[in-house]
């Protein structure tokens, strides 16, 4: 099977701009329950970027997961970007520094607080990620799939 075939497999492709970048946001790399004290407080997944180059955080416009159907909501989310963690809201302020760079290829590891984290196995997991770009309109990719955490 080529591996463009085994990104493909158990995902849906829905996308306003049919980049060919959604079938690589979601990854299963990383995906696990958050441990604190000895109790699961939630969990995390790691994403890649929708665009050809990176860009500074402050250009994420939107991040919306939907794992198992369930809308997550954002105030619960915390994003992990060159070794710091930022409230999700956060990032979507002007206050935001424009120097915290999101690098093509690297993971941005989006955490969830979930008292009781997350059961092992195979979850749905659903992505909406819009980034802003120079000279051009808000790049707006979805993608879904079935994802295994550990």
């Amino acid at each position: 099977m080529g591996e463009l075939s085994k990104v493909y497999k158990n995902s849906t492709h829905r996308t306003s701009t049919n980049s060919m970048y959604e079938p690589y946001m979601l990854t299963e790399i990383g995906c696990r329950s958050i441990w604190q004290a000895g109790h699961r407080t939630g969990y995390c997944v790691n994403l890649t970027i929708n665009y050809y180059r990176g860009l500074p955080l402050s250009c994420v416009d939107e991040i919306s997961l939907w794992v198992d159907g369930e809308k997550i909501d954002p105030e619960s989310m915390y994003i992990w970007c060159r070794d710091r963690e930022y409230h999700y809201p956060d990032i979507l302020k002007d206050t935001m520094a424009t120097d915290i760079y999101w690098g093509f290829g690297d993971y941005l590891k989006v955490i969830i607080m979930k008292k009781g984290g997350i059961d092992q196995g195979i979850h749905h997991v659903k992505l909406r990620l819009c980034t802003r770009r120079s000279y051009t309109p808000t790049m707006i990719s979805e993608w879904e799939k079935d994802i295994t955490f550990a």
